[in-house]
């Protein structure tokens, strides 16, 4: 690891952690609990129509479920159910499921390269889309001990690719943009814009996509440690 660094950042979802199974499996499972039945494929397509439509809410806890209540009736209608007087029942308990440790996975390399980090000087920092929820789950998952910040949306009020949901981590680890080095799974709103702030970037490949030539990039966490 380049000895310039004092910091290293991490996306969440996609590169320290996973859904379980599918999004659409979740739904589907949690629907089948109260008598309807679902095809799975139908409510994944349909979920990722969806979410990328929407721009998330950064309102509060409140404005959150009320986003994701939208998010999951939109998903099941798309894919052609309709919950009628069960949409309420369906939505808490999916909400619920989504906090707790059950429909996440954690990537085997990310547990090591966090331990690895935090044998070094280098401050650990955590820069994520997600909602109020957040340190709940990390806290599930046992993660919430390797970081000494949390930049997310659901506390600082901005979503990536906005500049200021990484400044926010920078400033509260006492770093310049140079002096970090951001990984994250989207080529648009994790390695783009953290070039962009002059953070160093690299991107987690782990489906071994076909990229441009200059976009540093590697396939398993544990890379970081001999490319940079």
């Amino acid at each position: 690891m380049n000895k310039d660094f004092k910091a290293v950042l991490f996306d969440l979802v996609g590169t320290l952690i996973y859904v379980k199974n599918s999004v659409g499996a979740i739904y589907s499972n949690v629907a089948s609990s109260y008598g309807i039945k679902t095809d799975i494929k139908k409510l994944d397509y349909a979920f990722k129509s969806v979410i990328h439509q929407e721009s998330q809410p950064t309102g509060g806890e409140e404005a959150e479920k009320k986003w994701w209540k939208k998010i999951v009736n939109k998903t099941f209608g798309l894919a052609g159910y309709d919950l009628k007087e069960k949409s309420e029942e369906v939505f808490e308990a999916i909400f619920k499921e989504f906090t707790g440790k059950n429909a996440w996975g954690i990537y085997p390399d990310a547990i090591q390269t966090l331990k690895k980090c935090c044998e070094t000087s280098l401050k650990l920092g955590l820069i994520s889309n997600f909602d109020s929820r957040l340190e709940v789950i990390l806290k599930e998952l046992d993660l919430y001990k390797y970081f000494n910040c949390l930049s997310y949306s659901g506390k600082v009020r901005y979503s990536k690719p906005d500049p200021r949901i990484f400044q926010f981590a920078l400033k509260e680890l006492n770093i310049l943009p140079e002096e970090a080095l951001y990984i994250g799974d989207s080529l648009d709103i994790d390695y783009y814009p953290a070039l962009d702030l002059n953070i160093n970037a690299i991107l987690i490949n782990r489906n071994h996509e076909c990229l441009d030539k200059n976009v540093k990039r590697v396939t398993s966490l544990n890379e970081i440690f001999v490319i940079v």
